[in-house]
């Protein structure tokens, strides 16, 4: 941090230093005459003309009156300087008046072209070389009347005719607090003059610009990060700078504002040197408050407040006296932000060091430029205040940038923070419902399962302890899912599925729902609804919450009477009002219900149960999506809740099917009880969790259903169990389990086993869109959120399982009609073969007869259509064709075997001989002449390694790419058994092949063999 500050002041300083160093010869004048026989212009540079002038106060002389009349200066003064502190006759003279300034030059190069730059002087004058008027800013009088102030820096060229000339200047002033020529006037060549003005508009433009640019970019800092007051100091210090530099060596303001007044310059000026120290303390109280105090910081503020009133109220002639004032209060400001940023080094406060030195820097600058500008002491330099304020400033911008890095580092840092302690939370609600819900399912299924008769019959008092029981877990249940939307509510996670929607069905459904649980003949509970609702745009889920809360909420406080739903169309909305007839709520509690944890009577707490989350995430749901809610209620009569949703055009896609919905899962129940537990005592289902108390639960449940449940606590066990036996029907896993988790798990067994192959079931404790989309992903077939109802896991297991029975009946009649695609014609070619050979060999046609029936024996085998067959009878039928085309081709066709013992391993059936089949037909017979067809089957690892290959005419890339594609008809097809393969092993045919080079098919099935159930 040091090095960078030093780097950063070493670079500025320089180009600084590079703006400001004139190169000047000294030759003073003295007794109103200057020498220039020494002076080479090219070697030395310009002049500046500091020295004794000739000076005629209360006179304006030209050159005529001076070379005639010769009259006596009244003073040989010292220029620059201000003449107020010229004595004459023993006084000084006033401020207001006017006088001739005259030098001879001598020894002059004749033709030589020379300039002067002349900058400004207090504050009117008239330049004269000789007789020639040159230069004139204002209007010199002899009276305040005659007399106009005027601000202009000047450059102005002639060139000298003799070896000698007059320099007069005439001076006015009736306005300024001090008069005089107080700044030097430099002669040159004119390319040097040039220059020279050149340079210094250059570094004027510089610092106007640098400092806009600066000024800019920390106004939208500051406008981004209004608390940041350092900003905002930084900014008017720029603002300051900025306004100097306009009044302030080529005067660049004259170039914006031509008819600026000199009042609203010399103002700007005044302003400039009092408030820039003022606003520098402040920014200094804000980096270091703890080194400041805020009492004499208001006191800094005070006295430029009362010094800004006197530069804007008083006349120009007041107020100037006072720039000593300025100019000492300047430095003790600046003396005071220097003690400042001491100690907050000495208290090793961060920029300490970098503010410090800039500050220390402006001090000395400062002092150079009051003992220049009060002729006290001479320079080359110039005025250096504006150098060290830019060095100052930029230091200072440093430090500003740093901080604000910082901050934003900071900011960062927090937010990164922030997201992690967001993420601990969202893990711990997660893991929390997790925990909750896995009891609430193990207790809620034991107790429904105990209810149904899995234990055997119970008496009357010990149902109602069950249902008590499951109530209770039923209510704990909601309350966990009350507690999780309302946390996403809270940060903002609730996701809405909004789409066209009718209502009628949704109410009477719930409406049903409570009519069934309804235990109470002391009040009923119906819907009133028109025959005709329109469509609202809303989604479904959230508004079946809405209206199970509102219903629950008003069943619960109602205890005779009567609970009614209706709805009406009013203008783009449609309401829905739920009324009833119980306890009321008192008027001063109506605007409190809809508050999170609020209930009208904590007391109810207890009698009724809740915990006032209900109603709140009713009223955030209801808003979501585009309505509004509100109630009306008297105590003792009752109440009435209403909520409104926008009404649509849009006809919704599927509203015919929400009436029968119910319908269907009591179908579907229906068939999971009685006749159908007989069907499914042999189906198989792997249970995995790692809870007993769940397992126990939903392992209960699954044999009320009639199914063989074997039940493992671990991912790892689940695949060992998987491994050993293959004749589950689907495997019902648990997400959240040590190790390795259910989604993990249902990967591995995506690796080997296809959807359609073993189903998946998952049921997990977190239901929210992204891990149901994960679950997806990772291949289950479905999922069940906990805690979950009996008849629910019945339902979902039931439509799997029967997934599952399709699809294998599905693939058993595919093998079937594998078989049946022997083609007429190879039937008729090897009748006609064997009928040849009856004549001539007949031992050969009596051999030819068996492989033959052997053949079709296992092709028309359809009374019993077996997925996978021993190894070595496909081999076997793979020789019996071989036998045949043989016979037919002769030598003109070879076939070589190369089987390894394998060991009792069952392969698809069809799966090799169509290949040999295709090598023979397509690959060799196509070629023409001779060709041969190599068959393997040999030991790879876990696996079995089947190789068919030829050397025939081989397959183009499109044409395979077509093959694999479909069924294209080359007699059962490539395409038939790669999907076979796929859909039993995971993976199908490997196919390398070339046009004219032959074709090698391979394939692999575990050695281990199929399931049992598919024998």
């Amino acid at each position: 941090m040091l090095l960078s500050g030093i780097t950063i002041i070493a670079i500025t300083f320089g180009c600084s230093f590079f703006f400001l160093k004139p190169s000047i010869y000294r030759i003073y004048p003295t007794q109103g005459q200057l020498d220039l026989g020494n002076w080479n212009e090219l070697r030395d540079g310009p002049l500046n003309l500091s020295g004794r002038w000739d000076f005629y106060w209360n006179r304006f002389l030209n050159f005529q009156q001076l070379s005639a009349l010769s009259p006596k200066p009244d003073l040989r003064v010292h220029v620059p300087e201000v003449w107020n502190r010229y004595k004459l006759r023993g006084k000084n003279l006033p401020a207001f008046g006017y006088a001739t300034y005259c030098l001879k030059v001598i020894n002059v190069r004749r033709g030589m072209p020379l300039a002067l730059r002349i900058q400004t002087f207090s504050t009117a004058y008239q330049l004269y070389i000789n007789n020639r008027l040159l230069s004139v800013n204002g209007k010199v009088g002899t009276s305040k009347e005659r007399f106009e102030p005027g601000y202009r820096p000047r450059v102005v060229e002639f060139t000298p005719t003799e070896s000698s000339f007059e320099l007069i200047v005439q001076v006015a002033n009736f306005v300024y607090a001090r008069g005089g020529m107080w700044y030097a006037i430099d002669l040159g060549t004119r390319e040097q003059i040039r220059a020279m003005d050149r340079m210094i508009e250059y570094k004027d433009l510089f610092l106007f610009g640098a400092l806009s640019v600066m000024t800019l970019y920390y106004l939208s800092i500051f406008l981004l990060r209004r608390e940041d007051k350092s900003s905002l100091y930084f900014i008017f210090m720029c603002l300051m700078f900025v306004s100097r530099t306009l009044v302030y060596g080529n005067y660049l303001i004259l170039s914006l504002f031509p008819a600026i007044s000199f009042r609203a310059i010399v103002i700007i000026e005044y302003i400039t040197v009092c408030w820039f120290p003022i606003f520098a303390v402040w920014l200094i109280g804000e980096l270091f408050p703890e080194e400041t105090s805020p009492k004499v910081l208001k006191g800094f503020l005070v006295y430029g407040l009362i010094m800004a009133a006197l530069f804007l109220l008083t006349p120009i002639s007041f107020y100037t006296r006072s720039i000593y004032l300025v100019q000492v209060v300047a430095i003790i400001t600046g003396l005071y932000a220097i003690i400042s940023i001491c100690a907050a080094f000495v208290n090793q406060k961060k920029d300490a060091l970098l503010v410090l030195v800039g500050s220390v820097m402006v001090i000395i600058c400062a002092l150079h430029d009051m003992l220049y500008q009060n002729n006290i002491i001479l320079s080359n330099y110039g005025e250096l205040v504006p150098s060290g304020l830019f060095i100052l400033l930029f230091m200072q911008s440093f430090v500003l940038a740093r901080r604000s890095s910082q901050a934003f580092h900071d900011v960062e840092a927090l937010s990164q923070k922030l997201l992690k302690l967001d993420k601990i939370k969202d893990e711990f609600l997660a893991n929390t419902s997790h925990e909750l819900r896995t009891p609430l399912s193990g207790i809620l299924g034991i107790s429904e399962a105990l209810l149904r008769g899995g234990q055997g019959e119970l008496s009357n008092g010990q149902k109602q302890e069950l249902s008590i029981i499951s109530g209770s877990c039923r209510r704990l249940a909601n309350l966990v899912n009350d507690i999780l939307d309302y946390s996403k509510l809270k940060n903002g996670d609730i996701r809405l599925n909004v789409k066209p929607l009718r209502l009628d069905g949704l109410i009477s459904t719930a409406v049903k729902v409570f009519q069934q649980l309804n235990q109470s003949v002391q009040y009923e509970i119906n819907a009133d609804l028109p025959t005709a609702l329109p469509a609202v745009l809303a989604d479904e889920n959230r508004v079946v919450q809405i209206l199970y809360n509102l219903i629950g909420n008003a069943v619960k406080f109602t205890q005779r009477g009567y609970v009614k739903v209706s709805a009406r169309t009013t203008g783009e909305m449609l309401e829905v009002t739920v009324c009833d007839t119980g306890e009321g709520i008192p008027e001063d509690k109506l605007d409190d219900i809809f508050k999170s944890f609020e209930q009208v009577d904590t007391s109810l707490t207890r009698k009724h149960g809740g915990t006032g989350l209900g109603l709140s995430i009713t009223k955030h749901l209801v808003e979501l999506q585009g309505g509004r809610i509100w109630v009306t209620s008297k105590p003792d009569l009752g109440s009435q809740f209403y909520f409104t949703l926008p009404v649509t055009a849009i006809s919704p896609e599927a509203s015919e099917m929400e009436s029968v919905i119910p319908e269907i899962a009591v179908a579907v129940l229906e068939e999971q009880s009685g006749s159908g537990n007989e069907k499914k005592a042999g189906t198989k289902l792997l249970l995995v969790d790692d809870d007993t108390v769940s397992i126990h639960a939903s392992g209960e449940i699954l044999k009320i259903g009639g199914y063989a449940v074997t039940a493992v606590n671990s991912g790892k066990d689940a695949l060992g169990e998987l491994k050993k036996n293959h004749d589950y029907s689907l495997v019902i896993l648990d997400v959240m389990m040590p190790q390795m988790s259910g989604y993990e798990v249902c990967r591995k067994i995506r690796e080997s086993k296809s959807n359609f192959d073993l189903p998946v079931l998952l049921l997990t404790a977190k239901s929210t869109i992204s891990d149901i989309v994960t679950g997806f992903e990772a291949g289950a077939n479905d999922y069940l959120a906990k805690p979950f109802e009996p008849d629910e896991l019945l339902v979902r297991v039931g439509t799997l399982v029967n997934l599952k029975i399709s699809v294998d009946r599905a693939i058993a009649a595919e093998v079937a009609f594998l078989q049946a695609q022997i083609k007429p014609h190879f039937l008729f070619n090897t009748l006609n073969t064997i009928s040849a050979f009856c004549d001539i060999a007949p031992e050969h046609a009596r051999q030819l007869i068996d492989d033959f029936s052997n053949y079709l024996r296992q092709s028309f085998d359809f009374k019993s259509p077996q997925m996978y067959i021993p190894i070595a009878q496909e081999i076997g039928l793979v020789k019996s064709y071989v036998a045949i085309e043989k016979a037919r081709f002769g030598d003109k066709l070879t076939v070589k075997f190369e089987i390894a013992e394998v060991g009792a391993v069952k392969i698809p059936s069809l799966s090799i001989q169509p290949l040999v089949e295709n090598a023979i037909r397509h690959g060799i017979r196509k070629k023409g002449g001779s060709g041969t067809v190599f068959v393997s089957v040999i030991k790879a690892g876990e696996d079995v390694l089947v190789t068919v290959a030829d050397d025939g005419i081989g397959i183009s890339r499109e044409e395979l790419d077509q093959i694999m594609k479909d069924d294209t008809g080359r007699g059962v097809g490539l395409w038939n058994i790669d999907s076979r393969l796929r859909k039993l092993f995971g993976r199908g045919l490997k196919i390398e092949s070339e046009a004219g080079k032959g074709t090698r098919v391979i394939f692999r099935i575990p050695r281990e063999g199929p399931r049992k159930g598919d024998y």
